[in-house]
Order: structure tokens, then sequence, then C-alpha cells
């Protein structure tokens, strides 16, 4: 998912409008029972979410209701074998845009989910804020 960010980005940001939506996001991605991860860089939101195919649908339905996103996409949604990720995480690069191409394309072009996929994992890896425990799965014999 990428989306144009309509709440401030700058600094102190984590105080108001951003800070309520990451801990909004955390809550409602944990209560879901989802992975994956947040990230913001320059302006835009970008995600990858992994779940149940209806949470992940319930999910979407309030992000294209969110009005502090704008124009969200949703670039892929497809089954998977297994997670990659065992948290859901959030993310800024700690210093200037993370990928100067990318960003600058976001203007005129979507991104491909590939190239989402490569950055959010790159910025968190690199800087993150914030992330949930890890998914922990019970199974009955």
């Amino acid at each position: 998912m990428v989306s144009k960010a309509r709440v401030d980005l700058g600094v102190g940001a984590l105080n108001g409008d951003l800070g309520s939506l990451l801990a909004c996001c955390m809550k409602a991605s944990t209560d879901r029972h989802m992975t994956g991860g947040l990230i913001w860089d320059s302006g835009w939101f970008m995600e990858v979410l992994e779940g149940r195919r209806d949470a992940l649908e319930d999910f979407w339905q309030h992000i294209i209701k969110d009005p502090r996103h704008a124009d969200p996409q949703r670039l892929e949604f497809v089954p998977l074998l297994k997670r990659s990720y065992e948290t859901w995480s959030v993310a800024t690069p700690r210093r200037g845009p993370a990928n100067h191409s990318l960003l600058r394309n976001l203007r005129s072009n979507v991104p491909t989910a590939g190239e989402v996929r490569t950055h959010v994992r790159t910025v968190i890896a690199t800087g993150l804020v914030a992330e949930s425990p890890p998914l922990v799965c019970a199974v009955r014999a």
C-alpha cells in the first residue's frame, strides 16, 4: 500500500496526528493478528501487511476512509505460504529519503509492489521507531 500523507511529518509530529495514526495502526494490526511494516518517507506512507484475508480487507476499508491518507493505492493482494514478518513495525529513514529514485517517481508513477516491499524492509532495518511483540499462534492438537 502506498498513500500520500495528510498529516504533519515534521519534527515533533509523533506528538500529534502522526503519533495518533501510528498508535491506531499498531493496535489495529495486533488486534487483527497482522504482521508487516509501515514507513513514512518524504510525505508518503508505504505499508506491507500480512494476515488473514478478512482482516486485511477490513483494515483496507479503514485506510481508504481515513482522511489522513490521500489516494491510497493497494498494489498487491495475494495469498502467502509463509509470512515474511514476525512483528508489525513502524519506521522512518534516519537521514533523508532512503530511496531517492522511488520517491521521485511517486509523483508521477505508482511503484510496483516489489519496490515498496524492498523499500519498507530497508527503512525498517535502519530506522525502526517501534514494533509489536512477535505474533504467537497457538494450535490445538
